[in-house]
């Protein structure tokens, strides 16, 4: 349980600094319930899987 509440928060986390980079790297990930549902569940590499999602498909 413990792992997984990190995880959480680490995946949370990095959707905030992708976003607060956002203006820098012209990456932005809109906050809806399935970009935090991937972050919450996924963790780092579920964020990383948006990133790549959002990058193939605009």
């Amino acid at each position: 349980m413990k792992s997984f509440l990190l995880s959480a928060a680490l995946g949370l986390g990095a959707l905030a600094l992708v976003n607060l980079c956002g203006p820098y790297t012209g990456v932005f990930l809109p906050v809806n319930r399935l970009s935090l549902l991937g972050a919450g569940l996924l963790g780092i590499p579920g964020v990383t899987l948006l990133v790549l999602c959002q990058g193939f498909l605009l």
